[in-house]
């Protein structure tokens, strides 16, 4: 077997990584690699050129490193004849690679394994120099985006009125003009059209909407066409300036383009690519909501449940409004969205739901006076509308429906148990629009759902400010993804009987450069409402798995813990990405454990049980977080292919455990031992802990008093030492 002196690897690595610019760097990498194997030449194939030739003198085959890159063995070479090549990929989306080349022998498969990490710690490298450079324009972009900040203030607030004007079903040219005419304004008076296809087989283009000046009809006809074919916002320029065109679809098919025509060069419109995507959106709502009016135009009553439906909701309420004095008659509305409900439809299937939604339509009517009025809006959400009803009434009867929404329902021959979140809105002035108090009331139930199921709660104007910072918050996460904010931090877990660390765990920072530090906490569950949660997982499952695979060529038994998703894990492809990320990190399944949490798991018992099972095929081990905080079915659990169990901090919070924490952690240890399930808990925070924990037989621990969550550069002289371990710092 093949071996290398440490000293020259860690010459390389010292190096490539030392290098301050990616030209000394490259260089650097292909003349140790070379020399390393013997090799007579070497060079790197990136982004489909060739970089850091070495010993080719001055003719350089770079259709020959071209090929070599794309999968050629052989390689010409001038005055030295027909050499062996082996191209070891740098990693990331492109076919970059390093590439040594010899003329006596092959490459042996030590020396391909050997240079597939040199490989990888050079593009480690480069992708790190590349950040160093932008980090060097951050203050710069600090300041741009201190010039912006109310640029971005103004876009949430022109989405969400056009997002209420969907909402009231306004007239659609109406939504139409209001999307060019925000855009146009946002971008400082911006030509900005909207360009619909007709129907036929020719599908022309008309212009729907315009604003801020002359169609320019042929001009922002050829960038709309783009746009639709390639289905993403172009960005292009022209004689006169840059042209933006973001698709519009309707039901998921190509309906359009929204066209800006903006002065300035390309380049320095990225942002505003970035707004007139949003507002494209906004185009593709309405028009997918007015062809959804359009079906059921004539209609003003829900089928499944016999209530009024939005729209007549709505023009009931107006004319309760215009018709009472709303400081002696107020008038209060309840916004009701149903819990669980899903589950019940995904189960039992779609009649059993719309058996359901009419059961609960009948118990709403009886919560409230023959005066009133209740309606479905769509899905799972019903509204009532309460005459003569000041704030505290109106919660009683919030309360009231509450209770009974609680009560099980007798479906498909088996009972069912629901819940419900009720948020309350009470009119506050005589020219008050019934848009804005039901877009209040759905504020306060998205509040209360928020809190926890089961709540009422009153519409406070904070809550205003709060769906405004939401909106703002997931563009912020829909940026921070794209351009690679997000950093991993790592805590060791450590086999509480020798305190040796066995595996570390991923965790996901986030510091944004508007807002600093933003808590997992807090964004977290906003990426996983609006979708950004699978990409977000799977960046942060490759980029952990890369990481660990490089730290196992010292740690060779080191494992890695990473957090799922409820989201990931219900998606259709979930078990490929992972597959893929293990193998593009060239990590075995058997050192990876996922983690997910108790709720995930008992959300869609069936799904959430298949899909185990296929990542379960795959060798990777499960785990279940922060165990014995949700339901906690045993039977459930013995059904579950899982191999270890998290023990939440709260059983072991305090300083000092009582009998009754011990009792509670001996019997969930215990349990384990018997389902054949090693135990991890969490939050060890002093050394009585640890203590009570070693005694009590749990295997591993996380927590301060252990290691704290560490930056990836200072994990493998936390694995190295020993010391920290068996003495840590309190």
């Amino acid at each position: 077997m093949l071996t290398w002196p440490t000293h020259l690897l860690t010459e390389y690595f010292t190096a490539v990584n030392a290098a301050d610019d990616e030209a000394s760097a490259i260089a650097n990498a292909v003349e140790r690699a070379t020399e390393m194997v013997e090799a007579e030449v070497g060079a790197v194939v990136r982004e489909g050129k060739v970089s850091g030739a070495y010993g080719f003198g001055a003719v350089v085959p770079e259709a020959g490193l071209l090929a070599v890159a794309a999968g050629e063995f052989l390689l010409e070479v001038f005055e030295l004849g027909e050499l062996y090549a082996v191209a070891s990929p740098l990693g990331g989306e492109n076919a970059d690679a390093l590439i040594v080349c010899r003329a006596d022998e092959p490459f042996a498969p030590e020396e391909r394994q050997m240079l597939q990490g040199m490989a990888q710690v050079l593009g480690l490298a480069l992708r790190s120099i590349r950040v160093l450079v932008a980090e060097r324009h951050l203050r710069a972009e600090k300041e741009r985006q201190a010039t912006t900040a109310q640029t971005r203030q103004r876009l949430v607030e022109s989405l969400l009125t056009i997002q209420r004007a969907i909402s009231a079903r306004r007239p659609l040219p109406e939504i139409l003009d209001a999307v060019t005419g925000g855009a146009a304004e946002l971008l400082d008076g911006a030509t900005v059209s909207l360009l619909l296809a007709e129907g036929g087989p020719d599908r022309r283009l008309s212009v729907a909407s315009t604003c801020g000046g002359a169609d320019g009809r042929p001009l922002h006809e050829s960038a709309a066409r783009a746009a639709m074919s390639g289905g993403t916002v172009l960005i292009r320029s022209d004689g006169n300036g840059t042209v933006i065109a973001a698709p519009v679809r309707v039901t998921g098919e190509m309906a359009g383009s929204l066209v800006a025509h903006l002065l300035g060069g390309a380049d320095q419109h990225t942002e505003e690519r970035d707004q007139l995507a949003a507002f494209a959106q906004q185009v593709s709502l309405a028009l997918t909501d007015a062809r959804t009016v359009e079906a059921v135009r004539e209609a003003h009553h829900d089928a499944i449940t016999g209530l009024p439906n939005r729209a007549l909701f709505l023009k009931i309420l107006n004319r309760v409004l215009a018709s009472r004095n709303t400081e002696t008659d107020p008038t209060s509305v309840l916004f009701i969205d149903l819990d669980r409900f899903k589950t019940v439809n995904d189960s039992l299937g779609h009649e059993a739901g719309d058996q359901l939604l009419a059961l609960v339509a009948r118990r709403l009517r009886g919560c409230v006076r023959a005066s009133d009025t209740t309606a479905r809006l769509g899905g799972d959400e019903f509204a009532a509308v309460l005459h003569d009803s000041p704030a505290g009434a109106a919660k009683i009867v919030g309360e009231r429906i509450i209770a009974s929404i609680k009560e099980p329902f007798r479906v498909a021959g088996r009972e069912i148990f629901i819940g419900a979140s009720i948020g309350i809105a009470t009119s506050r002035d005589s020219v008050e629009r019934s848009e804005a108090l039901l877009h209040n009331a759905d504020l306060a139930m998205y509040r209360a759902k928020k809190e926890g199921p089961g709540r009422v709660l009153l519409y406070e104007p904070y809550m205003q400010s709060e769906a405004l910072d939401h909106l703002s918050l997931r563009g912020d996460l829909q940026r921070a993804l794209r351009e690679g904010e997000f950093r991993l931090q790592y805590q060791p877990l450590i086999r509480l009987g020798d305190l040796a660390p066995t595996g570390v765990e991923a965790l996901i920072r986030w510091h944004s450069p508007t807002r600093g530090f933003v808590s997992p906490v807090d964004f977290i569950p906003i990426a996983e409402e609006f979708g950004l949660i699978v990409d977000i997982g799977q960046w942060a499952l490759e980029t952990s798995a890369k990481q660990v695979a490089r730290w196992r060529r010292d740690f060779p038994d080191l494992g890695l813990n990473v957090n799922v998703s409820g989201h990931q894990l219900m998606h259709p492809r979930f078990a490929d990405t992972v597959l893929r990320a293990l193998a593009i990190a060239g990590l075995p399944s058997s050192a990876v454990t996922l983690e997910l949490t108790e709720s995930v798991l008992m959300s869609e018992p069936d799904l959430g049980k298949a899909a185990l099972h296929v990542l379960r095929g795959l060798g990777v081990q499960l785990s279940i977080d922060d165990f014995g905080t949700g339901y906690s079915s045993l039977a459930y659990l013995r059904e579950l292919p899982v191999d270890e169990l998290k023990i939440d901090r709260a059983f072991i919070a305090r300083a000092e455990l009582t009998g009754e924490d011990l009792a509670l952690v001996r019997t969930i240890v215990e349990l384990a031992q018997i389902l054949g399930l090693r135990t991890v808990a969490e939050g060890i925070e002093n050394a009585n802990q640890l203590a009570a924990l070693r005694r009590l037989g749990c295997a591993y621990g996380q927590g301060y008093h252990l290691c704290r969550p560490t930056d990836p550069d200072d994990v493998p002289s936390r694995l190295a030492s020993t010391q920290i371990f068996t003495h840590p710092r309190t």
